[in-house]
């Protein structure tokens, strides 16, 4: 409603001034709105006794009432497109500051009234930031949210991942951010998307059946394709050999042979032919292209001994990351067990072990997961890894011993992480506000 005092003299200052404060209070009307609330105006002025319009205020008064109806109608064909989205949640509540916060046991689902739904995971923590008649605004904290967005001509809706943002018009996807990893997977099954932010100079199309790995402190972009996967995942993952079930010791050292025996002739110098150079891999670089089937049967075809027991720290890495992404997870089991062999001591070595339980949470179950969380938080305290390693490690402590034996772990957690993704439940576990 816009007013103008000039043009509209009936309005005394203070009924304008209280009109405005009713305006900004309630929102815009709706075309619906407007036409009751001038038939009743109309209705009820004309009961008032003594009250005479000219002939020219009521012509004027029926043009706007017409007109009124006439804006009323199309905004009724047009569905009141104009009212704002509303939306409720399924097995959780918005809190006063727009946030939905799932615990270790439920999965909240934000349910928009065009159909929209967002699904938060285990632990997850979103806003809402802002609600329009085209979409919404939601900004992940941390954890996993799905989502499936109801495509219209004009729908707008945005998804705040740390400093990335997600802009979407129609889709489902799966977006994760670690705010301790400062790392986004967006796994996209249907419709496109664009992702911005500081690691590339323009905006990242995402298209259906890929997947987006941005990480912001390395400045890793890595976009594959998902249905790489599938076959993977569906196909069940071979035993691990008796080999892999433990770290295997440092080998002995090799002595070296002994020399000729007293009074034998001296052996011809032989020149040391050097073996031809092996081509250069570049698996980092097929990493960061997306290329991981390629890393994983170069691997195999030199044989995966070898490539475990020849490859440098950092093609280890590469190796184990690209057989978990594509659900590889036993030679990914492998390149981790040889990183710690080898390479005990370094970064990547100490990593491993936080990979290898979430590796082990998702296979062998909590007891194997567990002992990779202590030595990994026994050997990093102050890994890049530390807060998740030790809320996942509260979470399967409640959940193979019980509540009073968790809390010593949530306590311990929060002493050290008051503000990280697992501190509402280890505060619910604490008993601490």
């Amino acid at each position: 409603m816009i007013l103008d005092k000039e043009k509209d003299p009936a309005l005394s200052p203070k009924a304008a001034h209280a009109v405005e404060l009713a305006r900004r209070s309630l929102g815009m009307m709706s075309p619906q709105q407007r036409v009751q609330g001038l038939l009743r105006v109309t209705e009820r002025t004309a009961r008032r006794p003594g009250f005479r319009l000219s002939p020219l205020r009521v012509g004027a008064l029926a043009l706007a009432v017409a007109a009124a109806v006439l804006l009323g109608v199309n905004g009724w064909q047009r569905g009141t497109r104009s009212d704002r989205l509303s939306y409720e949640v399924k097995g959780g509540a918005v809190q006063q500051d727009g946030s939905v916060q799932a615990d270790t046991s439920s999965r909240p689902t934000v349910r928009f009234s065009d159909g929209t739904e967002v699904q938060l995971d285990e632990m997850a923590r979103a806003h809402i930031v802002s609600v329009s008649e085209q979409g919404a605004r939601v900004a992940l904290d941390r954890g996993e949210v799905h989502a499936r967005v109801v495509h219209r001509s004009e729908a707008q809706w945005l998804f705040d991942a740390g400093p990335f943002l997600v802009t979407v018009t129609g889709t489902a996807f799966a977006l994760s951010w670690a705010p301790e990893d400062e790392r986004l997977d967006l796994r996209l099954e249907d419709g496109a998307v664009v992702v911005s932010g500081p690691l590339s100079g323009k905006p990242i199309a995402v298209r259906a059946g890929q997947w987006l790995t941005l990480r912001q402190r390395t400045g890793e972009v890595l976009l594959r394709d998902l249905d790489l996967q599938q076959g993977a995942e569906a196909s069940p993952t071979p035993a691990p050999s008796s080999s892999d079930r433990a770290e295997e010791p440092s080998a002995a050292p090799v002595p070296d042979p002994p020399g000729p025996p007293a009074g034998a002739p001296a052996a011809e110098p032989t020149t040391a032919v050097a073996p031809a150079a092996e081509p250069r891999r570049d698996w980092a670089g097929k990493l960061a292209a997306g290329k991981l089937d390629v890393i994983v049967d170069e691997a195999q075809r030199r044989g995966l001994d070898a490539s475990l027991a020849e490859s440098s720290n950092e093609e280890l890495s590469v190796l184990a990351d690209a057989a978990r992404y594509t659900r590889r997870n036993d030679i990914a089991r492998r390149a981790l067990l040889a990183q710690r062999r080898r390479f005990p001591a370094t970064q990547r070595g100490k990593e491993a072990a936080f990979l290898l339980g979430r590796l082990a949470e998702t296979q062998e179950g909590g007891a194997a997961a567990l002992a990779w969380f202590e030595t990994y938080l026994k050997e990093a305290p102050q890994g890049a890894y530390a807060s998740e390693a030790l809320g996942r490690k509260m979470v399967i402590v409640q959940r193979l011993y019980g509540d009073a034996q968790a809390e010593t772990v949530a306590r311990a957690y929060l002493r050290r992480f008051p503000g990280g993704t697992y501190a509402q439940a280890a505060r619910a576990l604490a008993r601490m506000p």
